[in-house]
């Protein structure tokens, strides 16, 4: 009985486990530019807030991810002016999620319980086995378009359109890495290989 009873003491240790772990899925990015195949040289820019005003609903998304695209930028030479000034280059931020699914995050394990054997000769035969843990959460789609246009003349110089999917962020953190990752795949090698889709881990 003493075995048996031990079993049935970690029992809820290993519930209370499955329920109280989770995890975050991130797909890898999917990335494809348009340039003129000529050097882009580096500018005072300012985003576009007029042509991307359609956002305002997910005012905080943008925020992070229009954060993470100047980040970019800047890395890469480019000045940012506030919003309105005169600059070289306008910058056009275009941010879409949708659901496109589910999917299974979490641990899953399997407990096995066979012929425990009891006090005084007395036993249970055969075997239990069940699986714990795990949880379905909402797949998300995530799009990130990104045009910079001369202000001069409104010409596009450089366009990118970069997709992945994953589970929604867990926490405001969660949601500025994810933000960073994406701008990082979307300005990799800048400007990038025109027409040629490429895909990020």
């Amino acid at each position: 009985m003493r075995r048996r009873s031990l079993v049935l003491l970690l029992l809820p240790a290993l519930f209370a486990s499955a329920c109280t772990t989770g995890g975050v899925r991130r797909g890898p990015v999917e990335v494809i530019r348009y340039n003129l195949g000529t050097p882009i040289a580096p500018g005072s820019f300012a985003f576009d807030r007029q042509a991307t005003r359609g956002n305002a609903t997910m005012a905080s998304d943008y925020g992070m991810v229009t954060g993470a695209v100047g980040d970019e930028l800047g890395r890469l030479g480019f000045t940012r002016v506030p919003d309105g000034a005169a600059s070289l280059y306008l910058v056009e931020v275009s941010v879409n999620r949708s659901q496109v699914g589910t999917t299974r995050v979490g641990p899953r394990f399997g407990i096995g319980l066979g012929g425990v054997s009891g006090g005084m000769g007395g036993g249970v035969g055969g075997g239990v086995s069940t699986a714990l843990g795990g949880s379905t959460r909402a797949l998300i789609g995530n799009e990130v378009t990104v045009k910079i246009r001369r202000r001069t003349d409104q010409s596009v110089v450089w366009e990118g359109n970069a997709r992945t999917s994953g589970t929604a962020p867990a926490s405001a953190d969660d949601a500025a890495a994810e933000a960073g990752r994406v701008a990082s795949a979307l300005f990799r090698d800048f400007p990038g290989q025109s027409g040629f889709t490429t895909t990020v881990p």
